[in-house]
């Protein structure tokens, strides 16, 4: 068999392979980074970061509503436990009460806008959450096809491996190294066929001369226009 021949059949496998390996390559690209699961969790970590704040100072809301309350009815102990007498002191003590219970008031609503507030901030949170769990169930289901063609890919490229090991122990030595070079530089094809006269590969038409020496079982020709080998029937 002609020299461009065995390299021709080469470069037959390595196209397959290098289709088969940038798949493969796609498909970890896009299970390494689901798009739609990356743009959920965002959002729940920001509505999670809400809740905490919200959560906080609704803690804090009625922990200060708690203490005014206690502070009222130490207050209010004090103005009937009968250790105090003094007129004067009793009513101060008395409008004391009534002030503490205004601002108590005032606390409770608060707080009251503090629960309406969180009721709104969790409702949010979960339905961020809902949304993730929807989207990586999404994604599981994209990613299990993926991977099933991933694997496909695999077994295609293992099969056709062993091929290219058999193609590639027919060619000299020289020839494959020539091979490398040239598929190295030119977008993984270093041998285009020749069609009407034209290499495959960059489309330009050969010399009737350059065609002719292309034909030779025994010597490696060259497209003048992309340095790929030429391979011609």
């Amino acid at each position: 068999m002609s020299r461009p021949k065995i390299l021709y059949d080469l470069q037959q496998l390595d196209s397959q392979l290098d289709r088969h390996r940038a798949r493969i390559a796609e498909i970890d690209r896009t299970l390494a980074d689901d798009k739609a699961a990356r743009v959920a969790r965002k959002k729940v970590d920001a509505a999670q970061g809400n809740f905490d704040t919200v959560h906080k100072a609704l803690l804090r809301t009625k922990s200060i509503v708690q203490e005014q309350r206690d502070k009222i009815k130490q207050t209010t102990n004090l103005l009937y436990g009968g250790t105090v007498k003094n007129p004067k002191e009793l009513e101060d003590i008395q409008q004391e009460v009534g002030a503490l219970k205004r601002y108590l008031d005032l606390l409770e609503e608060r707080q009251l806008e503090a629960m309406l507030e969180f009721d709104e901030v969790q409702e949010r949170r979960d339905q961020a959450k809902e949304l993730l769990e929807q989207a990586l169930a999404d994604a599981s289901k994209r990613n299990s096809a993926l991977i099933e063609e991933k694997l496909q890919h695999q077994s295609a490229s293992s099969g056709i491996e062993s091929q290219r090991k058999a193609q590639a122990s027919r060619v000299d030595a020289t020839d494959i190294k020539i091979y490398e070079t040239v598929r190295s530089k030119r977008a993984g094809v270093g041998v285009a066929k020749a069609q009407d006269r034209n290499c495959s590969a960059c489309g330009s038409t050969l010399a009737s001369a350059l065609y002719q020496q292309a034909r030779s079982p025994s010597n490696l020709t060259y497209c003048d226009t992309c340095g790929r080998i030429i391979y011609a029937e």
